[in-house]
């Protein structure tokens, strides 16, 4: 028997899957991840984690496990996240991972000298001012850790991070690196980067998602277990791997990710462009529109801690969920707009910020916690329903995965807010699998990711809606949807903007 491992480098775990060549699960480990704050606003990783979380989910994954049986090793990872390495391939410090907000001054100079149509025009993404976008991202680098940013021989994320470290060979591919990509020429965008004034050299060279980035070095097999010349697929981001996974591939399929951040996928037959969303194209018969959100798993760990803060993390979660079963659907009123770090998409506002409306004496902290749960799926619905705006239909199938599609209580509320059927994928950790999917059509295995995904991509039993509660969750997503226009100023006053500017000033 051959088989293929996908790596997820994740952002709340490092996730590692043993697949046979049909996609069932054989083995799995994940390595938890911590992140770091030491600013409003600011969120960091260490990278030799991520390297330290991968060779311990190899080990564990290819226990009692013959290397030669292992044909290729596919890649993922969370994005946009950056590190900074020297000549030597070594972190010149943590990383800024794609929650972070900190490029503020930077985003703002970036709005004020490249116009909306040159950043279509070099790009094709209209958000490149965004603080927790790349061009920013890199301004603020440059410009602020001027030592570390003088010894960088290259910038890269976490899934390249790995996959060097693996092979000794660098490269990206064109979606990890978006907002630096021209969409005609499908390379960098000499145009943008002139503008900003980052040279190229500091930048991996593009390869294609299912392109063999190299073979796992004799160091690497050392301390892996994985047998020396194996291949190493490029891979691309863990949502888009997600996306696979969930069946994306196929027009007409919704995919929502409940990972750390929600993310939505509606697959398309042909280029299709959507407003708040974007468009995603694997390989020619691989497309879907996307809609990434801030909020998710991470927004029910934030109350959990702070409702349970001396359980442990996935105690706290499990207590949150025992608390929001005891209260009724629609929660007596009480509606909470999760956008605790801005939100992505369809709003794209990056000052927005979360509140609990409707709060009354006859709330408690039951209806807290399942309001946390129904205002992120609410976010899932608005994104679906842009992008079913879009092609002029509603989805076939909506299918849900990532970690979080574990819950079946979790699985039913979003049931409910949608008014739909929903099925979860069998394999809970699918930016593994997708990254095996692509590891399996890179060697050869497959001739396209479509025909990858009809062997690999397995879905579970569906799940129906409650009627009762299907209408009780329409009355509150009709007001949720009036919410956020109507507090749209006052939510922007307690912005990132003015909580960093604060904090540097006391700093100073």
């Amino acid at each position: 028997m051959s088989y293929l491992i996908g790596l997820d480098i994740g952002t709340s775990a490092v996730k590692c899957g043993l697949f046979d060549v049909q996609g069932k699960l054989l083995a799995s480990a994940r390595s938890p991840q911590c992140c770091y704050s030491p600013h409003p606003g600011w969120a960091e990783q260490d990278p030799l984690d991520w390297w330290r979380g991968s060779l311990k989910t190899l080990q564990q994954v290819l226990s009692g496990i013959k290397p030669e049986k292992v044909i290729a090793v596919g890649l993922s990872g969370q994005c946009p996240s950056h590190v900074l390495l020297n000549a030597r391939q070594e972190p010149l410090g943590r990383a800024i991972i794609w929650r972070d907000q900190r490029a503020l001054e930077e985003s703002r100079w970036i709005k004020s000298h490249i116009s909306k149509k040159e950043m279509l025009r070099w790009t094709g993404v209209s958000q490149l001012d965004d603080p927790g976008m790349t061009p920013a991202r890199l301004l603020w680098l440059k410009g602020q850790l001027l030592e570390e940013w003088h010894k960088t021989w290259v910038v890269v994320q976490p899934k390249d991070f790995i996959g060097l470290r693996l092979t000794g060979e660098l490269a990206t591919d064109p979606h990890t690196a978006f907002c630096l990509i021209n969409p005609e020429t499908i390379a960098y965008s000499k145009e943008l980067l002139d503008k900003l004034g980052i040279s190229l050299s500091l930048l991996p060279p593009l390869r294609l998602p299912t392109d063999v980035l190299g073979k796992i070095s004799p160091s690497a097999a050392s301390i892996t277990g994985l047998r020396s010349g194996t291949p190493v697929i490029v891979g691309t981001i863990d949502a888009y791997c997600d996306s696979l996974a969930g069946g994306a591939a196929w027009p007409g399929r919704a995919v929502d990710i409940a990972g750390t951040s929600e993310i939505v996928s509606l697959g398309v037959e042909q280029e299709t462009e959507g407003k708040g969303v974007f468009l995603v194209t694997i390989d020619k018969q691989s497309r879907f529109l996307c809609g990434p959100s801030q909020a998710g798993g991470g927004t029910l760990h934030w109350l959990a801690q702070y409702l349970f803060p001396d359980l442990p993390v996935e105690q706290a979660i499990a207590e949150l969920e025992k608390e929001a079963k005891t209260a009724e659907a629609g929660c007596n009123g009480l509606i909470f707009l999760p956008y605790l770090s801005g939100e992505r998409a369809p709003i794209w506002d990056k000052k927005a910020r979360g509140i609990f409306w409707g709060v009354t004496i006859t709330h408690d902290r039951r209806h807290l916690a399942r309001a946390v749960y129904e205002g992120v799926a609410f976010v899932v619905r608005h994104i679906l329903e842009t992008c079913e705006a879009s092609v002029g239909h509603k989805a076939d199938q909506v299918v849900v995965c990532g970690g979080a599609s574990a819950s079946q209580f979790w699985n039913l509320i979003k049931a409910n807010v949608l008014g739909r059927p929903i099925i979860p994928t069998q394999i809970v950790e699918t930016g593994s699998l997708g990254s095996a999917i692509l590891a399996a059509t890179g060697i050869g295995l497959y001739p396209t990711l479509r025909a990858a995904c009809q062997e690999m991509v397995r879905l579970g039993k569906e799940i129906h809606p409650n009627s009762a509660a299907v209408d009780i969750c329409q009355t509150n997503y009709e007001r949720y949807r009036k919410l956020y226009p109507a507090l749209r100023s006052v939510l922007h006053i307690g912005s990132t903007k003015h909580i960093v500017e604060k904090d540097r000033h006391a700093q100073s």
